[in-house]
């Protein structure tokens, strides 16, 4: 038996792209804190009102 190769990924880069694409911009990381920020305040303002915490 033979060892086949993903024909996509040995043409990435040089035929065609990926399948998809993300774009998060230049400020993804103030973006991820606000969000992880507004889940955790979410949660435990959630959670208190069954008292773990």
């Amino acid at each position: 038996m033979g060892q086949k190769t993903n024909p996509i990924a040995n043409r990435l880069g040089f035929i065609k792209g990926w399948d998809s694409n993300w774009y998060g911009g230049r400020d993804y990381t103030e973006k991820l804190v606000g969000k992880d920020n507004k889940i955790r305040k979410y949660l435990y303002a959630r959670l208190a009102k069954f008292q773990y915490f």
